[in-house]
């Protein structure tokens, strides 16, 4: 299947299996905010800290925020094991019931949180390695190195860091779609890339093409019902914040959970397709 053919085929299941869509929400929200990345501490993020609070609604305030934070990052990896897996079942023109989703994501959110971990420690550890050295070599140069040095490394860091990423997203479907450990997948999915990374690279074109689409065609559907909003204003603040309710927010999340099945279905097809091969 060629890039388009991956979009096309993407975007039918996107727009057919809505047992997906909340799986697909879950993931569309990761996608759009760094994958759950952490953004600092409260003060940095501009949340205020309570002055002259008690010392046990602090702990509770913490401990509420830690839970919520823990059940979001397993509802991610609960919905990218559900799309995965409902992908593969709605290309073989089968179907995933919302329940069966939660059951199969479950079964491997573990699994995929700690392949996660693993590339994000060899992300950050290539990142140190890489930029510490130059900065060893810039440093032995002099002032004029630093330009040649960094230079150096991002030309060296770009491809490695997308290689990376492409390794990842195999490794993930491996560990769900043959029930891997997450050792083993990433294994086997070294092996798996050896001699696919053109075929790799097609995938991150397909889902990168794919994202403008649904951005754009999203765009051109929401535009009119925002200015609809707009005009709404007029006849007072909480009618338009009726109408947003009722037209815009609904339009936005379909195009959120679109943009989440879409990126995980280009992978899991392409992967499979290799597979089949």
């Amino acid at each position: 299947m060629g890039i388009f053919a991956i979009i096309k085929e993407s975007l039918r299941i996107a727009r057919t299996h809505k047992s997906l869509w909340l799986f697909g929400l879950v993931a569309g929200f990761s996608l759009n905010f760094g994958g759950g990345r952490g953004g600092g501490d409260g003060q940095s993020a501009g949340i205020p800290t309570p002055q002259g609070a008690a010392p046990g609604i602090v702990a509770l305030v913490v401990l509420v925020g830690l839970a919520v934070l823990i059940g979001l990052v397993i509802l991610k990896f609960v919905s990218t094991a559900a799309l995965i897996e409902g992908v593969k079942r709605a290309r073989g023109d089968g179907s995933m019931t919302v329940r069966e989703g939660f059951r199969e994501g479950w079964a491997h959110w573990g699994v995929l949180l700690r392949v996660a971990l693993l590339f994000l420690a060899a992300n950050g550890g290539s990142m140190v390695l890489l930029f510490g050295a130059s900065a060893l070599v810039a440093r032995a140069i002099g002032d004029s190195g630093f330009l040649i040095a960094g230079g150096v490394a991002l030309l060296i860091a770009a491809p490695w860091l997308v290689t990376l990423y492409i390794w990842q997203a195999f490794a993930e479907r491996i560990a769900v779609l043959e029930n891997r450990r997450a050792l083993d997948a990433i294994r086997k999915a070294r092996l798996f890339l050896h001699g696919r990374l053109p075929q790799g690279l097609k995938l991150v074109v397909a889902s990168f093409l794919g994202v403008l689409l649904v951005v754009a065609v999203a765009s051109v559907v929401i535009a009119p019902v925002v200015l609809l909003v707009r005009s709404a204003f007029a006849g007072g603040a909480l009618a338009a914040v009726g109408l947003a309710v009722l037209t815009v927010l609904p339009a936005v999340l379909i195009a959120v959970a679109l943009l989440g099945i879409l990126t995980s279905s280009v992978w899991t097809i392409g992967y499979l397709q290799q597979v089949e091969r």
